[in-house]
This record gives structure tokens, C-alpha cells and sequence, in this order.
């Protein structure tokens, strides 16, 4: 006799989030980010256990979401902008 294989349970609270532009856009701009998702959260004022659902397809990214990361993402590029050019004035004045 042939042993048979158990079929993969789905979970009832998983959504297809491949076919969302949002989260997909979100996952990307999470993957990209210099910070650790730990502070990505904080910095956003969201939940770390969220976004973990999110990336894991558990949940959809919502615009609440992508915008509070979003925000925190922009902060973050307009200060190392600032960082560097204080930088590349400080090694111009050099020579």
C-alpha cells in the first residue's frame, strides 16, 4: 500500500497579495531600505508585527501604511542628503 501525502493546508486568512501593486511596491521599497525593518517601524510609528504580515502575504499593505513608510523613508533620504553635502562642502574647502 501506498502511503499517501498530506495536501498543503492554505490558511483562510491569506490573501493573494501578488496581484496588489501596493504591497508589491511596498515590499520592494521595504527590501531597499537602508534601515532594519525594526527601525523602519519605529520611524514610521507602525507596528513591526504588521509589516511582518504584510511581507509575509499574510495581509495587504493598506495606503495608511505605505504612506507612514513612505514618510519615514523620505525623512531619512532628505537627512543623508543633507550629510553629504555637508560632507563633499567640507572635502571641497579642503584643498
Amino acid at each position: 500500500m501506498t502511503p499517501t501525502l498530506a495536501r498543503p493546508v492554505e490558511c483562510p486568512h491569506t490573501v493573494d497579495t501578488m496581484d496588489d501593486p501596493l504591497t508589491r511596491a511596498l515590499t520592494t521599497a521595504v527590501a531597499r531600505s537602508p534601515a532594519s525593518r525594526r527601525e523602519l517601524c519605529r520611524a514610521a510609528g507602525v507596528e513591526q508585527s504588521l509589516l511582518a504580515r504584510v511581507l509575509k502575504g499574510e495581509r495587504r499593505a493598506t495606503p495608511i501604511l505605505a504612506k507612514r513608510l513612505a514618510r519615514a523613508l523620505r525623512t531619512w533620504s532628505a537627512d543623508c542628503r543633507v550629510g553629504a553635502d555637508l560632507l563633499t562642502r567640507a572635502l571641497t574647502r579642503r584643498r
